[in-house]
Order: C-alpha cells, then structure tokens, then sequence
C-alpha cells in the first residue's frame, strides 16, 4: 500500500491523464496546500476551468482514506473528475454573481469556531470574539457552496466588521433557530418529535426533563454556535435553575449540565474520551470543559476558571 505522498503523486497523475482524454478541453489541474476549518492544512487538487473564478477542490486525505479501505486509484480518480466536471455549472452560477455577494445580505449567515484549532485558517479572515476562545466567522452561502468572508474582502466591499456580523447573525437566527432537547429523550427518539424546550416562554425546564439537555439549531448541523445568539444564554440560566456547565460534543451541538452538585473533572474526562473514541476529528470543537457563569462563558480547570484567551488568535 503507498504511503500519503506516494498516493498523491499517483492520484494526481490519473487524474491528469483522464482529463486529457475524457474532460473538457480547458480545464486544468492544479496542486495547493489550503488550510481548513477544523482540519487544519490539507493537500488540494483544484479543477480550473478558463472564465471561471470558482474552482472546486478535492483533498487527497479524503481519497487517501477510500484508498486504504480498498477503493483503487483508477476509480478514485475517475469519480474524481467526473465530480468535478459536474461541479461546474453550480461553480458558474457562483462565479456569475460574485460580484454581488455582499449585496445580497441575505445569504450572510455566521458559524462558530474554536480559535486555538483555527489559528492558522483565522489568518485572514474577519471574526467576531464570543468568549471562552470561540469565534464566529461570517460566510456567503450560494447552494452547497460558501464563500468565507476574508478582511480583504470585507474592505473591498466597503461594509464594516459589525454591520457584517449583525446581518449575518440575523439571518442565521432566522434561518436556523435554535433547539433544545432533552438528552434521554434526544436519544431515544427522531429529532422531530423531541421537545423544544426553548419554546416554553418562561419559567424552568419541567419536572423530569434533564439533567443534561442537547443545545443545537434546527438542522442539527453546525449548531454549537446556537449557545451565542442574542439572549440564548440566559434563557438557558433560566430553564436550568443556575449557572450550567456546558460539554463541546461537537461542532454540531453542545451537551448542557446545572452545574450544581456536578464534578467538573469527571465532565472534562467525559468530553476528552468522546472526542477520541467517538466524535470525528473534523468535527471536534474543543477537548476543555466550559460553564457559563453570570451570562459568559470560561473554560474550567479542576481548581477553577481558566481566562478567556482575549483577542489575539491563540
């Protein structure tokens, strides 16, 4: 079996040599190391096509782990290309309205990330400081694509960091409200059917929900960001009875706990072995326990409050 490097170097030149004989006479390949959300720097096969300013692009450690499960290079390659091919008209109608994109101030929406597992992606990019280290960035959603907004784009669009962020906070609300399901309950049954305990207007949970409850958004995707819109804290204070510990699960969701009568060790030893048994590397948002104490969020250490890491990227 060839190592990463060897792979790539085969992957690469199959795909080449498809395109030569099957794709489109004007697109072309192209190598580049891009840093990822979560994923840190990946190994890029970019598909350039003439006139077109979006270029979809495949990572080779995505291919390499189909190569170990016993996909052959010839195959991957080919589906390699052919989804690249079919790529195309969805990157046109991107490139098409580019021009635009902040123009259309209703495709903003944000997504929350952990600063310290995002230093390098952050280099760049506008992001507006949470608290406890996270950050939301600000994207440009057109389809299944996204253009992340970057400071050079921002100052060429002549918008502001918090005019940005407050639109496209607003549309994320809108468009992906926030949910609250009891963790037994979320466990056992279809997330349609589970309670919203957000939309109970007031007062506590009621008696017998908890004691650890599932904080994301409705599509249950990229959810964790949920704990920071407007009010969201302490509406959770509320239904909670008090301060609360809160348990990255992932990006996707948050595990939320009273902090009352808990032990914060055996919580943060918790979170340490899903994130290495059970939750996807790419999708891990921290290995550290938090709590939210009078509306803000720390992380926790055994003998107290570890501080926030303020504003630089750390």
């Amino acid at each position: 079996m060839l190592d990463l490097m060897s792979f790539k170097e085969e992957f690469v030149s199959q795909c080449r040599n498809m395109l030569c004989e099957t794709g489109p006479a004007d697109m072309a390949i192209e190598e580049r190391k891009v840093s990822k959300a979560q994923r840190g720097e990946l190994n890029g096969v970019l598909f350039i096509k003439e006139g077109l300013l979006c270029a979809p692009t495949f990572y080779i450690e995505d291919f390499y782990m189909a190569y170990k499960d016993g996909a052959s290079i010839a195959d991957l390659s080919h589906n390699a290309i052919e989804s690249a091919v079919q790529s195309m008209d969805m990157a046109n109608v991107l490139a098409d309205s580019s021009v635009n994109l902040l123009g259309d101030t209703d495709r903003l929406r944000v997504r929350m990330l952990n600063k310290s597992r995002n230093r390098n992606y952050l280099k760049g990019l506008t992001y507006h400081e949470l608290g406890g280290g996270f950050v939301y960035i600000a994207e440009v959603a057109q389809g299944e694509y996204g253009v992340v907004i970057t400071k050079d784009l921002l100052k060429e669009y002549n918008m502001s960091r918090k005019k940005l962020f407050d639109i496209a906070l607003k549309n994320t609300v809108e468009q992906f409200p926030p949910v609250l399901h009891d963790l037994g309950e979320s466990i056992i049954g279809e997330p349609g059917d589970c309670v919203n305990l957000l939309e109970q207007k007031s007062g506590r949970a009621p008696a017998g929900a908890g004691p650890a409850f599932v904080l994301s958004n409705s599509m249950l995707y990229w959810g964790a960001g949920v704990l920071f819109y407007p009010g969201m804290i302490d509406r959770i204070h509320e239904l909670l009875g008090g301060d609360f510990y809160v348990l990255p699960s992932s990006v996707h969701e948050l595990i939320l706990i009273a902090a009352e009568d808990q032990d914060p060790q055996q919580l943060a030893d918790l979170v340490r072995s899903a994130n290495s048994t059970v939750v996807r590397d790419n999708e891990v948002l921290a290995n550290d326990l938090y709590i939210c104490e009078a509306g803000e969020l720390h992380r926790v250490s055994y003998g107290g409050v570890i501080p926030a890491c303020g504003d630089n990227v750390c």
